[in-house]
């Protein structure tokens, strides 16, 4: 369970996080009193699907994986949340339960913000309240990109778009350079993300290896060609 993080070091925290920079020391003395810094281990569950919501969280460091259970019961990774990113704010809203289960892929610290806080807060600021949703949308849009990739790309399309966005390739003069990516966590959590088997993952690691377009040595790949790489986006 999260616990209480000294009142001193809640204060200087929450202001250099980017969702609460800009509020005044009320605002934020009205977070830190809602507010609790947690660690969990690797492996550990925050919270399974179907809790009631207690709140919202900021990753400050380490992973987060979420995920729901199939009719069959078996876990679908739906999101990896990675440090200075946050999640469950969405729900804090209906003031439910949770749609997700949240486990750490690594030991992660956490901090959690009560919805009692929150909600307080947006009634007290709307600008606050702004930037609450405008965090929502960028993860939303990203939700509904996912979707798109899942329907209309192929396996190796999913892997690769994955590796160019985990390298920020953008077509500029460096992109004939080789450009390493360090996969952030075990294959299969990545497969389950881009709704792929763990074998269909690993395929399309070889192949593109076979092709020479990248290189694989255990979590570390090597892009040796990203206009290639770019270019079977556009394949049909």
């Amino acid at each position: 369970m999260p616990t209480p993080g000294p009142p001193a070091a809640l204060s200087a925290l929450l202001p250099r996080l980017p969702l609460f920079s800009g509020l005044t020391p009320d605002q934020i003395a009205v977070l830190r009193t809602g507010s609790r810094l947690t660690t969990v281990d690797r492996g550990e569950v925050l919270f399974h699907q179907g809790d009631p919501v207690r709140g919202f969280y900021f990753v400050l460091r380490g992973q987060m994986q979420l995920s729901v259970s199939t009719a069959e019961g078996a876990a679908k990774v739906v999101e990896i949340v990675a440090a200075g990113e946050t999640f469950g704010e969405a729900v804090v809203f209906d003031g439910l339960r949770y749609p997700v289960t949240a486990a750490a892929l690594v030991t992660t610290e956490l901090l959690a913000v009560s919805s009692e806080a929150v909600l307080d807060l947006l009634d007290r600021d709307p600008a606050f309240a702004r930037r609450m949703l405008a965090n929502m949308a960028v993860r939303l849009r990203r939700l509904v990109s996912d979707v798109e990739a899942y329907s209309l790309r192929s396996g190796v399309q999913r892997v690769v778009g994955f590796l160019l966005h985990e390298t920020d390739a953008d077509g500029d003069g460096e992109a004939a350079r080789d450009r390493v990516v360090v996969l952030p966590t075990r294959k299969h959590v990545l497969a389950s993300r881009l709704n792929l088997a763990p074998e269909t993952f690993s395929r399309a690691l070889r192949d593109l290896s076979a092709e020479g377009l990248i290189s694989v040595e255990g979590r570390r790949i090597t892009l040796h060609d990203v206009p290639g790489l770019t270019a079977r986006l556009a394949w049909q």
